[in-house]
């Protein structure tokens, strides 16, 4: 089967998580995507641990890509990339707005030489507005935005970063969408456009009680996701039972009870939602000791498998590669021994789709790139080593 993307060329000059994701996608799904580096490199080759040499973090991000090296301070650096890009379908950058237009890179210069390309810009604020030159790393944003603030005030807890990079994952993807979604206009209209792509909007579309909060309401709440508790089983695992304790609690002992749940329910701190809210910890406590004397997880699914009630085992990414589940979907591909990433989550009928090899080390594919695209020869990629416009690690 055909791949989606198949004879679609991507300049992919950005660098870390935002960027690179989008590339990554629109690889697996087809596209010949170029990576740039400068000299030092992508910083996340630097993340550990490094199977074979290589930053397992930057693996899953960059694989099915080829690499070029390429010092855009140097003379002549910044129009080899112009040429490069006039010979692309779409250029990618996470750069700080305005400063690729230092080098005659932007996307007013770049639209000019080819009408057709798609240059999508990703940054923290946007460009053109007043915030733009913000610094903007994820866990920047991520307190500028109320991502912190808002998981904060609904767990009841400390403020604390988030683990994952909320800002740069959906920032990418969402670069991903806006970008295929040009690429279909272009087969419209012949005409390519610049895509303005936002991570602190981007972090504001995805959350989903914005709308709620905007409306100042600090209610009860459906699908309050926050509140179902995670307690401890008797082998020491954790399970999450899946609803507000508050309104399950008495399905929930009824279910796990025994002969005792009618002695708990009786309780006045428990005859109520409102009583079981203002005795929460209470009720807690309760969930959590009759969890913990089921001895395993089968014997607490065992214990509610005649009720509506919902729960779930907690295991770590790692144990998920164990289950049948993992293994029966394919979720994930090792691109080099030892060295597993996530495949594409999605499949086609119609179309091949998934990684196609190994993240590609700095300057892997420069020379070969370069007489793909620009039909050069020894001489002149020598001649551009020399000058240091090029590379090479």
């Amino acid at each position: 089967m055909n791949r989606p993307l198949e004879g679609i060329r991507v300049l992919d000059l950005s660098r870390v998580l935002a960027g690179p994701i989008a590339g990554r996608i629109l690889a697996d799904l087809g596209a010949d995507v170029i990576k740039i580096e400068p000299p030092e490199l992508d910083i996340a080759r630097t993340v550990m641990p490094q199977p074979h040499g290589q930053s397992a973090f930057a693996s899953h991000l960059n694989a099915g890509k080829r690499a070029m090296v390429v010092d855009l301070l140097r003379p002549g650096a910044a129009e080899l990339v112009g040429r490069l890009a006039e010979r692309c379908d779409v250029f990618l950058e996470n750069f700080r707005p305005g400063v690729l237009a230092r080098f005659g890179l932007g996307p007013a210069d770049l639209l000019a030489r080819q009408p057709r390309l798609v240059y999508c810009s990703v940054s923290g604020w946007g460009h053109g507005n007043s915030w733009s030159s913000r610094r903007a790393y994820a866990p920047l944003v991520h307190a500028q935005v109320g991502t912190i603030e808002m998981a904060a005030r609904l767990h009841g807890g400390t403020a604390r970063q988030e683990v994952h990079v909320h800002g740069d994952s959906y920032a990418g993807m969402l670069a991903t969408q806006a970008i295929l979604t040009a690429l279909f206009q272009r087969e419209r209209t012949g005409v390519g456009q610049h895509l303005d792509v936002s991570m602190a909007a981007g972090l504001v579309y995805a959350n989903e009680w914005a709308p709620v909060e905007w409306q100042r309401y600090h209610g009860v709440r459906q699908f309050d996701i926050w509140t179902h508790p995670v307690l401890r089983l008797g082998d020491g695992m954790l399970a999450t039972l899946v609803g507000n304790p508050r309104s399950t609690f008495g399905p929930f002992v009824t279910a796990l009870g025994g002969d005792a749940a009618a002695a708990i329910l009786a309780d006045p701190r428990f005859s109520s939602r409102e009583a079981i809210d203002a005795h929460i910890d209470d009720a807690l406590a309760v969930l959590g000791e009759l969890v913990a004397r089921c001895p395993s997880f089968a014997a607490l699914e065992r214990s509610i498998e005649a009720t509506p009630m919902l729960v779930a085992e907690v295991r770590s990414v790692t144990d998920l590669l164990d289950t049948d589940w993992a293994s029966e979907v394919g979720l994930v591909t090792e691109i080099e021994p030892g060295v597993p990433v996530a495949r594409a989550p999605w499949r086609s009928n119609g179309a091949e789709i998934g990684v196609r090899g190994p993240a590609p080390r700095p300057d892997e594919h420069s020379r070969e790139v370069l007489a793909d695209v620009l039909g050069m020869g020894p001489t002149e990629y020598e001649g551009l080593v020399a000058d240091g416009i090029l590379g090479v690690h």
